[in-house]
C-alpha cells in the first residue's frame, strides 16, 4: 500500500471508483459533454458517510499540497490516488479541479 493510499483511503476510493478509466461511459450524458460535476454529485448522493470522510481528506490533502507544482499534483492524483482525469483538458489545473470538487462536496 502506497503512502497516499494510507493517508487518504477515502480519496483513493473516490477517485478510483468514480473516475476510473471507464467513467465517461458509466453515465448517460444524453447529448451533453461529460462532466466531472455530475460524477461528484452522484458520489454525494450515494453515501453520506463516505462523503464526509472524503471531504475531510480532500481538505487535508489540499492544505498539505497547496504550493505543489501542478505536474507533481497530477502525479499524485492520477498515479497514486487513481483518478483517470486530465484537468488541463477542461482548462483547469489540478489544484483548481480539486478545489471545484471540494466546493461540490460541501454544497
Amino acid at each position: 500500500m502506497d503512502r497516499y493510499e494510507r493517508l487518504y483511503p477515502n480519496l483513493k476510493y473516490f477517485f478510483s471508483a468514480f473516475f476510473h478509466h471507464d467513467w465517461l461511459y458509466m453515465y448517460r450524458w444524453q447529448g451533453q459533454s461529460p462532466s466531472f460535476q455530475v460524477v461528484v454529485r452522484d458520489f454525494k448522493a450515494k453515501d453520506s458517510q463516505a462523503v464526509t470522510q472524503t471531504t475531510r481528506e480532500l481538505e487535508q490533502f489540499l492544505a498539505q499540497h497547496l504550493t505543489e507544482d501542478d505536474e507533481d499534483l497530477r502525479e499524485i492524483v492520477v498515479h497514486k490516488l487513481g483518478a483517470n482525469f486530465y484537468a488541463p483538458g477542461i482548462g483547469l489545473t489540478y489544484q483548481q479541479w480539486l478545489q471545484d470538487i471540494l466546493t461540490i462536496l460541501k454544497e
